[in-house]
């Protein structure tokens, strides 16, 4: 619907995002409307996971413009794409913040119509609130926002529901539904129902059955049962938005101090064997090669290979010439430490062995 801008304020030190409408646009009867409409719903909702609105006016040429707050981060769908799957206890705390913006807009009298994973900005470094659901532009408030053209069936195909499908009900459950899908994707790494055309898309959200996640995924039952009952044909069988932010809520506490759990007692094994004394320790068994003395006060080290003992010694005293020249060392040592070997050869007895 419009191309978005970074800019930035002439006095004030602040950066904004501004949405202008797209020229071809204005010839389609309501978009203009639509855009005006995005940012009512975004100065009327007072929420964090929502981006505020600074300024709304229009431009010489009849275009809309919008400028709202500038948020830095990635879309979920990035992020999917990337990881192709994400965490279970990952996945319930995504689930719990969007269900909790939903509520706002949905006590107001506000139906997104556009869930997606484009839709969703992850903003972990904000303190404020760690997602921002954007696009409101399809938005519907109430029975005073039917901006709908004939014919046209705003949303997308693969996260729509079945009554938006066939342009009926609208209502919060088609949000619901939505996010539901969102929550398929992001645990199993696609889509619960997806197709090569337009028309099998919206028949498999009509008559199909989804695949349950635990054939595709390691997910929670209380997880599996939340998405399949969010995912329901009938809008009036799935929970609101409350529901949802209280149970995905639980969820993620349960499965984040399962994992701390976990790290805690990964954390105190390692602290109690390194309070364990030395006499706890078992003494090294039969299997293992004890590297002897001789090898030891000559320090051979691993870095050294260890040239193993000869299995017999040559006779020095058959070269009596070569000895008689210089004095006899009680030792022979070694002239550099990498000729160092393990053992030491005696010659200060003098044999002669006859037989040799």
């Amino acid at each position: 619907m419009a191309t978005v801008y970074e800019a930035g304020h002439t006095v004030l030190p602040r950066r904004a995002a501004l949405k202008v409408m797209h020229g071809d646009l204005r010839r389609q009867p309501g978009m203009a409307t639509r855009v005006v409409q995005e940012a009512a719903i975004l100065d009327a909702v007072r929420h964090p996971g929502v981006v505020r609105v600074y300024d709304c006016a229009v431009l010489p040429d009849r275009r809309p413009w919008i400028a709202m707050e500038l948020v830095e981060g990635d879309t979920l769908a990035n992020r999917i794409h990337e990881a192709t799957a994400l965490p279970p206890v990952e996945v319930a705390t995504l689930l719990g913040d969007v269900a909790d913006v939903l509520a706002a807009v949905h006590k107001a009298g506000v139906v997104h119509r556009d869930l997606k994973p484009d839709n969703l900005l992850c903003t972990p470094t904000d303190y404020d609130f760690p997602i921002r659901v954007l696009d409101w532009g399809v938005a519907r408030m109430g029975p005073i926002g039917r901006l709908t053209i004939n014919g046209l069936t705003p949303g997308t195909p693969i996260y729509m529901s079945p009554e938006q499908a066939t342009g009926r009900d609208i209502g919060p459950p088609c949000d619901i539904y939505s996010l539901g899908v969102i929550a398929y994707e992001a645990l199993a790494g696609h889509p619960p129902f997806d197709g090569r055309t337009l028309a099998e898309v919206v028949c498999m959200h009509l008559t199909r059955e989804p695949l349950p996640l635990r054939l595709c995924c390691n997910a929670p039952i209380e997880m599996s049962a939340l998405i399949s009952r969010m995912l329901h044909k009938r809008p009036e069988a799935r929970p609101t938005a409350v529901e949802v932010r209280h149970a995905a809520r639980g969820i993620a506490r349960e499965l984040s101090q399962a994992y701390e759990s976990f790290e805690l007692s990964f954390l105190e094994a390692d602290a109690a064997a390194a309070r364990r004394p030395a006499s706890a320790y078992t003494a090294p068994s039969d299997e293992v090669e004890v590297i002897d003395a001789e090898a030891l006060e000559y320090g051979v080290t691993e870095m050294i290979p260890v040239v193993p003992r000869p299995r017999w010694t040559p006779d020095f005293a058959r070269v009596p010439s070569m000895i008689a020249e210089q004095p006899r060392p009680a030792t022979i040592a070694p002239r550099a430490q990498r000729d160092q070997v393990a053992g030491e050869i005696d010659v200060t007895a003098d044999v002669t062995d006859e037989s040799q």
